[in-house]
This record gives C-alpha cells, structure tokens and sequence, in this order.
C-alpha cells in the first residue's frame, strides 16, 4: 500500500510539473540540456530539471542555473563536487555542510555557488548550481553596471 502511495503521488507530481500547451508540437528547443554543461563533472544518473533550469551559452563559457537530481544522497553528492571539481581548475572559496550544504568555487572569471539537499521523494539529492561572472580583467562590469564577487559571510569557512 505504502508503495502505491509513492507511485500515485509521483505520477501526480510528474503530471503537474508536464508544461501544458495548446499545440501539439510546441517546439522545445529553447529548454536547457545537459549538453549545454560542457565537460562539468557530474555524477553518472544525473538528471536536469530543465523546466526549474535558466541556461546561457554552451560549453565551458555556460552561464545560469541548473537544477540536478542526483542518484546518491547529499554527503556523498557534496562529497564527488568537492573532489571533481577542483580536478577541473575550480578553486574551493567557501564551503558549509548541514541539512542545505553549499559549496562556492572560481574558475578563471566565473563562480559556481552549488546548494545540495537531500530529496524527500527518492533516495537521491537535489542540487542546484548557479554558475556566474566574477568580473573582468579589465575592471570593467561583468554586466551592465553589475560585477558579482564571492563575499564571505556568517556561517563560512575556508576549506
């Protein structure tokens, strides 16, 4: 009974979450896809959840946030970020572990802010990975009149 339980609230959850739309072949090529990551080092089973993810670019140059469920839970999702990704060129600023754990890194002159939770509808974990631009060499703004830097905080520790 439990199970059935999990299925019909899965399947109901599944349906709410299905875009509707009047036509039926309403072109989908402007949703994210993991292809648009690059060589960002992610757990094998992983899946974006493009309606909740805002991709820009494609490649290593990719911009945005993207919404993963992961196969394992978050100690060990936190963990495989922790030590993949600085073997890709990401230097650790910040990181804090707890029921939400958080992991701030910089690559050259982009940072990644990773949340990571435990999911309460299967055995895996959330995560959510904002990538962004740090600022140019320049001085000039990342953006229009916007340059975006790591800050320290409450709560935060130097690996």
């Amino acid at each position: 009974m439990k199970y059935l339980i999990v299925l019909l609230t899965a399947a109901l959850l599944t349906a709410c979450a299905t875009p509707f739309s009047s036509e039926p072949n309403a072109d989908n090529s402007q949703r994210p896809s993991m292809e648009q990551l690059g060589r960002m080092p992610l757990p094998v089973g992983t899946k974006l959840r493009t309606a909740e993810s805002l991709i820009f670019g494609v490649g290593e140059g990719w911009l945005g946030r993207a919404v993963f469920e992961l196969p394992n839970d978050a100690t060990s999702s936190y963990n495989f970020f922790a030590e993949q990704l600085p073997r890709q060129g990401w230097t650790m600023i910040a990181s804090v572990r707890g029921k939400k754990s958080l992991l701030v890194l910089t690559r050259a002159e982009r940072a990644a802010t990773i949340e990571i939770e435990d999911s309460g509808l299967f055995s895996g974990s959330l995560a959510s990975m904002t990538i962004s631009p740090v600022g140019s060499t320049g001085g000039a703004p990342a953006g229009p009149g916007v340059v975006v830097q790591p800050l320290g905080g409450a709560g935060a520790r130097r690996p």
